[in-house]
């Protein structure tokens, strides 16, 4: 819930800053404003925080139990942790500060930590 709260948030910034350029009140967007434009580094710190909560408790091998792992383990935390950053620096990755960056990485982690006791 957190996590689509997160997003939520970041995308409806996103588009009031779409908004205020089209009715000339703003610079243009970047590229980067987008939550799913998600660096590499957000998925491997969700991937491997995943990985360690999936070795913590007892989880079938299943199809569906890998998807869901996939979902809130891996994509959730990466999209919400990519929307924090989002947010402290309106789209421009090349401003953001030590603490948010680290605030980036900490919710990226605990997603995918939290995703071992939604799929176990």
């Amino acid at each position: 819930m957190v996590e689509v709260a997160i997003m939520v948030l970041a995308r409806v910034g996103t588009e009031r800053r779409h908004w205020n350029h089209h009715k000339r009140r703003g610079p243009a967007p970047l590229r980067k404003d987008d939550i799913t434009s998600v660096p590499a580094v957000l998925y491997g710190l969700a991937a491997v925080a995943m990985v360690v909560g999936a070795l913590t408790v007892r989880v079938e091998s299943t199809l569906s139990a890998v998807g869901t792992f996939a979902l809130f383990g891996l994509l959730l935390p990466a999209f919400a942790a990519n929307s924090v950053m989002v947010m402290a620096t309106h789209g421009r990755p090349e401003t953001v500060t030590r603490w948010q960056r680290g605030l980036a990485w900490t919710v990226a982690a605990g997603g995918g930590l939290v995703s071992a006791g939604l799929v176990g």
